[in-house]
């Protein structure tokens, strides 16, 4: 079942977010290794899609960051 995404986060400035494609979590690890590989200044990691909402545009909800 496709339930994982991928967050970021740039270790340069701090800019969080979330990819919106859903992947098993074989494929989103597999990604998220090969993304912090080719990008060493953003950190990847696979998150269960229901289990962490964004922060939205108005600033509600919980931060991903606190789990970084």
């Amino acid at each position: 079942m496709k339930s994982y995404t991928i967050h970021w986060k740039s270790i340069d400035n701090g800019r969080i977010g979330a990819g919106t494609f859903l992947f098993e979590r074989e494929e989103a690890e597999r990604l998220a290794a090969e993304l912090n590989e080719n990008y060493p200044g953003i950190q990847h990691q696979v998150v269960l899609a229901a289990s962490a909402p964004m922060e939205s545009a108005a600033g509600q909800s919980n931060p991903p960051e606190a789990r970084f």
